[in-house]
């Protein structure tokens, strides 16, 4: 079976609210298939919000809340996902501190 073959489907969307950051996520793996995510991080100017997460589940969803320490700095936002398939997606973006609602979208 190939890399491509056996993605996690994801959607993860980051929201800025004043100082408040909202991290929203949604990852399965095709039904019936040999593919389970093996890890999953969300992370906020480098604190990982993912706690609970056991390696081995074929869907995972849920959302957690961030509190930025200066809501008017730049904030980095990113994830990373793999599976026991050898699949890997990871990706970053910025939360703008010069504005009070701000975020950012990833998706397969």
């Amino acid at each position: 079976m190939s890399i491509g073959d056996v993605p996690v489907s994801y959607q993860i969307k980051f929201e800025k609210d004043h100082a408040s950051v909202k991290v929203t996520y949604d990852l399965s793996v095709p039904a019936a298939g040999p593919a389970l995510i093996a890890d999953f991080q969300a992370t906020v100017d480098g604190t990982d919000l993912i706690s609970g997460f056991i390696p081995g589940q074929t869907a995972f969803n849920g959302a957690k809340f961030h509190t930025l320490a200066d809501p008017t700095k730049d904030v980095t936002v990113s994830f990373s996902i793999s599976s026991n398939q050898d699949w890997n997606a990871s990706d970053d973006d910025v939360l703008r501190g010069e504005k009070i609602y701000d975020d950012a979208e990833f998706s397969s």
